[in-house]
């Protein structure tokens, strides 16, 4: 970590530090380090000055600038006091950058597969969710870009080329163009989609580029910074499906479809951590699930009903601990795109509104809220980490629970009786 520049600012302060060949670094501006440098063999001749920097592409370059006016009266040259050796500092990192080969080359297609593979080391759950996107939205336009040729004008237009840009749909993989159609924004709730996908979008960039920018890959943030996302997009409608609906659903869906659609009616579990589950997560003892992995990182035990613990059951019976609980008829895990095509299919033959996996889970929540249960032990379940999703989108459902939650919170005075009189006329 840099110390500050009082460290080592003066000759009394060098000299209390230890012998060593390790550096002592003072940050003076960013991206830009200033060094001292003890050593355990300097043969009386004082500390050494270094200095160090980053080029564009992220490679770490360091150099030697002098000695130290530890001993010998400092000449600016070969001596460096610890102003000199800041002003020398500064002078180095100058001419990196005017050398031909250290012009900036970091692209945003740079930026983000270096934000990726951070975030997949640190074990961020969401990164093929990412890397989809950025793939989708992000490369094609701003890909080749250089992250200092970024403008707030560039990004402002590439944002909004989103909103309007027609819709993709299900492609095979061997087509040559990609299928889309287009999107009538007239419809103010196509429109506040499209701004959400934007929204997202933008969001995953722009963490990519701060921590380019944090990493000293960049020289600002100062384009990306400026760029706000749309505002009021994240009032969408959730949709779940009653009881009766459910059963019309499981009705029409087939072998492993029903299986997979199941777990999900009766966990709330997400697609990945469904399709993640193996054997050993089933506890039949406690009659709960154990979710390993979720997308905030936290693991969770979810307690099953009757019918779930059983569904659980023929589900792991005579199984390895370490098989996939649930897999297709060809024996293989599910993907993100192996079920889509069939449940599309299961819901139209059910006369069902289109909705998505993912939303099965709202139809546990909205199940568990309309029974009474609180909103504290629905984002429990759920996985989240406190209640404000729950309330956003499950609060409406529970009639009593604005009413409850104000006459538990709210001031109640107790007024003594006989306090005001009538006046007369």
């Amino acid at each position: 970590m840099p110390r500050r520049a009082s460290s080592f600012k003066s000759r009394t302060s060098r000299a209390s530090l230890p012998a060593t060949d390790a550096p002592e670094w003072e940050l003076i501006g960013p991206g830009i380090r200033l060094g001292y440098r003890s050593g355990r063999g300097t043969r009386g001749q004082g500390g050494t000055w270094l200095a160090a920097s980053r080029l564009p592409d992220g490679k770490r370059v360091q150099v030697r600038l002098g000695r130290a006016d530890d001993v010998a009266q400092a000449d600016g040259s070969t001596v460096l006091t610890h102003e000199q050796a800041k002003e020398a500092t500064r002078a180095w990192v100058r001419s990196l950058q005017a050398a031909p080969d250290a012009q900036p080359t970091l692209t945003v297609a740079d930026a983000l597969e270096r934000y990726l593979e951070a975030r997949t080391a640190e074990g961020m759950k969401a990164v093929y969710d990412a890397r989809s996107r950025a793939r989708t939205h992000i490369l094609p336009k701003l890909g080749a870009t250089r992250v200092s040729d970024l403008t707030l004008d560039k990004l402002r237009r590439w944002r909004d080329a989103m909103v309007h840009a027609p819709k993709r749909v299900r492609t095979g993989k061997l087509a040559k163009q990609v299928n889309t159609r287009p999107v009538d924004l007239s419809d103010p709730e196509a429109l506040r989609r499209r701004r959400d996908t934007a929204n997202r979008t933008l969001t995953l960039l722009k963490a990519a580029l701060n921590w380019a920018y944090q990493h000293q890959l960049a020289d600002n943030d100062r384009a990306w910074r400026l760029l706000k996302p749309f505002r009021d997009t994240g009032s969408a409608r959730v949709r779940f499906l009653d009881a009766a609906e459910q059963q019309r659903l499981l009705n029409t869906c087939d072998g492993a479809l029903r299986d997979l659609v199941a777990t999900a009616l009766m966990t709330g579990a997400r697609f990945g951590e469904l399709s993640r589950l193996m054997v050993r997560d089933f506890d039949r003892a406690n009659g709960t699930v154990f979710i390993e992995r979720s997308k905030n990182g936290r693991a969770r035990h979810v307690p099953l009903t009757p019918g779930g613990v059983a569904l659980f059951e023929r589900l792991s019976a005579g199984r390895a601990p370490k098989a996939l609980l649930l897999i297709r008829e060809n024996g293989e895990g599910w993907g993100p795109a192996t079920y889509q095509r069939s449940f599309k299919t299961a819901l139209d033959r059910a006369k069902l509104e289109s909705i998505t996996l993912h939303e099965l889970r709202h139809s546990y929540a909205s199940a568990m809220v309309r029974n009474g249960a609180p909103l504290i032990v629905v984002a429990e379940a759920l996985g989240h980490s406190g209640t404000r999703m729950a309330e956003k989108h499950y609060a409406h459902l529970a009639p009593s629970y604005v009413a409850d939650t104000i006459r538990r919170t709210a001031p109640d005075l107790a007024l003594p009786a006989g306090n005001v009189a009538t006046l007369s006329a």
